[in-house]
Order: C-alpha cells, then sequence, then structure tokens
C-alpha cells in the first residue's frame, strides 16, 4: 500500500482544509492482515483480503498451490 499526497484546493472548508477522517482508514487492512498472520501463519501483502487468497496461500505455504482455473 503506498500513500500519496496530492496536492488540491478545497473548495468548502476554511482556507481551503481538508478533513482528516479518512486517514483511519489507511490501516485497516494492515490491521487485517497481521489478525490473518497470527491466526493462519501467511503474510497477505495484495488486496483483497478474502477467503480465497487465505486459503491460496494457505495451499501455496504447503507447497500444493492451486491452478489458476481460465
Amino acid at each position: 500500500m503506498e500513500n500519496e499526497a496530492v496536492a488540491a484546493h478545497q473548495s468548502n472548508g476554511p482556507f481551503g482544509a481538508k478533513g482528516v477522517g479518512e486517514t483511519a482508514t489507511f490501516c485497516v487492512s494492515p490491521a487485517i492482515a497481521n489478525a490473518i498472520e497470527d491466526a493462519c501463519g501467511v503474510r497477505l501483502m495484495e488486496l483483497p483480503l478474502n477467503a480465497e487468497t487465505v486459503f491460496r496461500a494457505l495451499r501455496t505455504k504447503d507447497n500444493k498451490p492451486l491452478e489458476d482455473q481460465e
């Protein structure tokens, strides 16, 4: 995950100020990934963090990766 500052003028805030509530969402995905690692022993580094991704990571950890179906 990469964070990047974007310079943009916010016309409805005082002096172009922006809200800071969105910054709290940056820590949710890494926290879930840490919980998955603690529970399952696999580290997921890409989103989405869903059941299939966890299952595939567990299979890869056991040297039994699933073949991608096309």
